[in-house]
């Protein structure tokens, strides 16, 4: 029984190593991407096109040994040191692909780079902000501005050269705009370009639209003691420049708060009817743009 257990033991095993031989005999192919790193970067030059982000690489190899190859990350290390100005034709070099001899590579793709090379230059340029969303009817944006108004741009020189200002946007609706709202917003760049800072404070100001029409204002008498005085008028028309929903208010026949006709009667008025100048008073936002009438009848009784 002992003798037959060893027998069926060693079988087992000269099976399991000639299935191991047999594998790692059996050649397979497979794709592995490889990421791209550039080494040795010629300073005050950039990459403005062809830089890729990974290449892909076509090995042969044993079986067992090509099934392990996705569960590592590979790198490969782009030399860059020989780089000028305009394009360039970079080799990728198979010697320096970071696989052991045990492996045999067959294609890469892409075999070579065309790189257009760059100066790296700055310049100063403004910021320009613009607001796009939907807004509460009757409301307006007022201004939007930025801060800093100006930043530093930096990347290719061909592209640098070209730009005259930097962009930043806000896409927000606004049902109940606030007077004042402001938030720090990334800046808007072509690629290879960046900006210090890379980000600006927007501010964006709101107010009720504007509009012109003729309202009627009440007319209120501010007597001294013992004197008794009537208005021929209760209203005066004036025409003003305001915010449109209190103008609203007015054409559905209410009056617009703060806004007054205001007579201060003169001493020494002698009974009887007087043409008397008022003064108007106005609530914020609005414009007087032209009168009726620059007095009112007012009657002093005995």
């Amino acid at each position: 029984m002992l003798k037959n257990w060893k027998d069926v033991a060693i079988a087992l095993a000269l099976a399991i190593l000639t299935w191991y031989l047999l594998t790692g005999r059996e050649k397979v192919e497979a794709w592995v991407d490889m990421s791209v790193e550039m080494t040795n970067a010629p300073e005050g030059l950039t990459i403005r096109k062809g830089l890729v982000s990974k290449i892909e690489v076509r090995v042969r190899g044993p079986k067992g040994l090509v099934r392990s190859l996705d569960r590592r990350k590979w790198t490969y290390s782009l030399d860059v040191s020989r780089l000028k100005v305009g394009e360039n034709l970079v080799d990728i070099d198979r010697e320096r692909i970071p696989l052991s001899m045990a492996y045999e590579v067959v294609e890469v793709k892409p075999s070579r780079l065309i790189l257009t090379v760059d100066r790296i230059a700055k310049k100063d340029v403004p910021v320009i902000a613009e607001w796009r969303g939907a807004l509460r009817p009757d409301y307006r944006l007022l201004e939007i501005k930025t801060q800093p108004e100006v930043v530093e741009v930096r990347g290719a020189e061909r592209q640098v050269k070209q730009m005259t200002q930097a962009r930043v946007a806000v896409q927000l609706d606004f049902d109940d705009p606030p007077a004042l709202w402001s938030e720090d917003v990334p800046i808007k760049l072509a690629d290879g370009v960046e900006a210090n800072p890379g980000q600006v404070k927007v501010s964006l100001r709101f107010g009720p639209e504007i509009k012109t029409a003729w309202v009627r204002v009440p007319v209120k008498l501010q007597t001294g003691p013992g004197l008794q005085a009537q208005s021929a008028q209760k209203f005066i028309r004036v025409q003003v420049e305001g915010p449109v929903p209190l103008l609203r208010e007015a054409e559905a026949g209410r009056d617009i708060e703060g806004l007054a006709a205001v007579v201060s009667l003169p001493g020494g008025l002698k009974p009887g009817r007087h043409p008397v100048r008022y003064e108007l008073k106005i609530p914020d936002g609005f414009r007087v743009l032209s009168r009726q009438t620059e007095t009112v009848d007012v009657t002093i009784r005995k």
